[in-house]
């Protein structure tokens, strides 16, 4: 992002990347995943249900899947799928979830094309969220 500085919190503080722009920042949890092809095609993220408590709360979360990419004979490299998604928008869509007994939240993103489906909600799709660094931009002024 244009002229934009990116620090790393040398602690854990629930924010892995935090994008300033003069005086607008934004905070970032990045969940990332391989793509799983055998029998299941889906990738695997978990958030912890304390991650909504109000204490910890970031402004985005970005979801990051490889995906592997196959050439003619074997596969020959990954392409990156991000799912950006508005802290607020994500705590809506994960009222229909549940919670597992170790209180993590599990998104299992199935990709078809531009369709971005979570694999065992298929009511609820991630297309619009797909690729969207315009949320971020806006949310730092960058038009």
């Amino acid at each position: 992002m244009e002229d934009c500085e990116i620090y790393f919190p040398v602690h854990d503080v629930g924010i892995d990347l935090l994008v300033v722009k003069g005086k607008k920042h934004v905070s970032i949890q990045v969940k990332e995943s391989r793509y799983y092809t055998k029998r299941t095609h889906h990738s695997w993220h978990v958030i912890s249900r304390k991650k909504f408590s109000g204490k910890e709360t970031v402004d985005f979360y970005v979801f990051l899947t490889y995906l592997p990419k196959y050439g003619e004979h074997k596969m020959s490299k990954f392409e990156n799928k991000f799912i950006i998604v508005p802290t607020p928008k994500l705590e809506k869509l994960i009222n229909r979830k549940k919670v597992d007994k170790r209180g993590r939240y599990s998104f299992y993103f199935n990709f078809e094309g531009k369709k971005v489906v979570d694999k065992r909600d298929k009511e609820t799709g991630y297309s619009e969220y797909l690729d969207r660094w315009d949320f971020i931009k806006s949310a730092l002024g960058i038009s």
